[in-house]
């Protein structure tokens, strides 16, 4: 049966002004950033998502696939934290 859709499901939880936990049936995972540029941490895999907040435009790449994730967490979050402090 091809041309058939699927059902989706995703829930995001705000966690603070630049931490989110996205729920969905497939999974878990935790973004760290700010609407035009983001960090997506999922189990061992990153992903790194650039865009033009507001029109449905965004490019994403895989940054790891491998045990670097809390080290990238940690460096978006201070790049938020000094975004805020220069802003």
């Amino acid at each position: 049966m091809e041309g058939m859709g699927s059902f989706r499901f995703r829930r995001t939880i705000a966690l603070g002004r630049f931490l989110r936990l996205n729920v969905s049936k497939t999974g878990t995972s935790l973004s760290v950033g700010r609407p035009g540029a983001t960090v997506n941490l999922r189990g061992d895999k990153v992903d790194g998502t650039v865009g033009v907040p507001g029109t449905g435009l965004s490019y994403r790449e895989r940054l790891s696939n491998r045990g670097c994730a809390p080290l990238l967490a940690l460096g978006a979050t201070l790049a938020g934290a000094a975004w805020r402090w220069l802003a």
